[in-house]
């Protein structure tokens, strides 16, 4: 986090989101932000320590690095009107749908970084992919990493996969609400207090995870260490897979990418019409 030291990230947008990484940033860095609805940003800045300021302007003019954590329909038209205090700042933005080019267009060229955090970034769990701009460099892609990090793990991927990664990291914590739910269903179904099956259930996927992160090996390796030969596990396994467990979740993950591209493709139609036809 050194690369945080005696830099000023700005947040415009204190939603759940913004307001997540504001409060992971909170002691690491000197924090600043901006929120048309004036008093929850008052009141992020007294539980945070961070400078609420009058205006985007006034953020930017005193910040490294600006995240927008604004929705996507008015991010560009935000951007346009702040180009001329971007200047030389690191410009991130979590707005799904958007693409560096847009904004990079929006801003009149500059260091633009693109983020996909997901929900567990509230409770510092988060996993956020980041994707370059053009002109993004090494310097400013580690601070968009160590941003992100006080909220979790980060990964740097290629852009054109930012469809594939709201699909499964976006909206995987779905997936997993899900199927922690069916778990606790089926404990509550075997006479165990619903309290107590959803506990269960969300520490054995927690764990479960852990897992596969600490050792780094194969799920499919590690789901071998509990199924016994003839023992309980593989019969569970067996009902999920005849049923297409795997499958279906693989048909999920592609049905949400797919998903993801259209809305992206049904933005920049919008927003090229918008443009006198122009897309960007």
């Amino acid at each position: 986090m050194d690369i945080l030291h005696n830099k000023t990230i700005g947040c415009i947008g204190v939603g759940n989101m913004g307001g997540a990484i504001i409060s992971g940033l909170a002691g690491k860095a000197k924090i600043c932000l901006y929120d048309v609805d004036k008093a929850k940003a008052r009141a992020l800045g007294d539980a945070t320590g961070a400078e609420v300021c009058p205006g985007g302007r006034e953020l930017c003019g005193i910040s490294d690095a600006v995240i927008f954590a604004v929705k996507p329909d008015i991010l560009l038209g935000l951007a346009r009107e702040l180009r001329e205090h971007l200047k030389g700042k690191t410009v991130i933005s979590i707005a799904a749908g958007v693409g560096t080019v847009a904004l990079e267009d929006a801003i009149g060229g500059g260091a633009v970084v693109r983020g996909m955090p997901n929900t567990p970034a509230l409770v510092n769990c988060g996993m956020t992919v980041l994707a370059a701009g053009r002109g993004a460099s090494l310097e400013q892609m580690e601070l968009a990493e160590a941003v992100f990090s006080a909220v979790g793990k980060t990964m740097v991927l290629p852009e054109k996969l930012m469809d594939a990664v709201t699909a499964l990291s976006g909206c995987g914590p779905a997936y997993a609400f899900t199927m922690i739910h069916a778990m606790a269903d089926g404990g509550v179904k075997l006479g165990i207090p619903r309290d107590s099956a959803v506990l269960l259930a969300a520490q054995t996927m927690a764990g479960a995870a852990a897992m596969v992160m600490d050792t780094g090996r194969e799920p499919m390796a590690l789901r071998g260490m509990v199924t016994s030969p003839g023992g309980s596990t593989i019969e569970a396994v067996h009902c999920l897979e005849r049923a297409g467990f795997s499958g279906i979740l693989m048909d999920a993950v592609e049905t949400a990418a797919l998903k993801s591209a259209a809305l992206g493709a049904a933005h920049d139609a919008t927003h090229g019409a918008s443009l006198g036809g122009k897309k960007e």
